[in-house]
């Protein structure tokens, strides 16, 4: 299974990325736009390129180092990393250990729990065009009294959804 690991050099920023998430990471950067399932090869020959362009969530600096995540663990060095393969769902940090030894199946972080609580909408995935692969996004389209909400494709040029 591919499993890499995003590292920013500015701030330390760090995250474990698997095949979806590296997918979906891929697209964000405009590099993996047509194949709805690509190959793991292809993947892992595209990431280190892209990661150049790819933004720090922590301090938004432009610029991610890419490594495999078996060097991850060895650069902890204590042998006690077990709590770095379980990411929150949502922002894709490390959950604390403290909270996994109370909470074992949790899938998020305190943040990320306390804002899902307080009825925050988690942020959406953009969605493709299953044609061409550009992004889609919904426009308004009014008439005859009434207003209707229409998928549209942005590729150039469009195709009809």
């Amino acid at each position: 299974m591919l499993a890499k690991t995003l590292t920013c050099g500015a701030c330390g920023w760090r995250t474990v990325c698997g095949p979806a998430d590296i997918a979906s990471r891929l697209r964000l950067v405009g590099m993996l736009r047509r194949d709805g399932d690509p190959d793991e090869a292809i993947m892992a020959a595209l990431l280190p390129e892209a990661a150049a362009r790819m933004t720090c969530p922590g301090c938004k600096r432009i610029g991610l180092v890419v490594g495999d995540a078996d060097e991850a663990d060895d650069d902890f060095g204590d042998g006690d990393d077990w709590q770095t393969a379980v990411l929150c769902d949502r922002c894709r940090r490390p959950i604390d250990p403290e909270r996994l030894e109370v909470f074992p199946d949790t899938r998020r972080c305190v943040a990320c729990q306390s804002k899902a609580e307080a009825g925050e909408p988690e942020p959406d995935e953009p969605e493709y065009c299953p044609r061409c692969g550009s992004l889609v996004e919904l426009r308004v389209s009014r008439g005859g009294g009434l207003t209707r909400y229409r998928r549209f494709c942005t590729g150039n040029p469009s195709c009809r959804l």
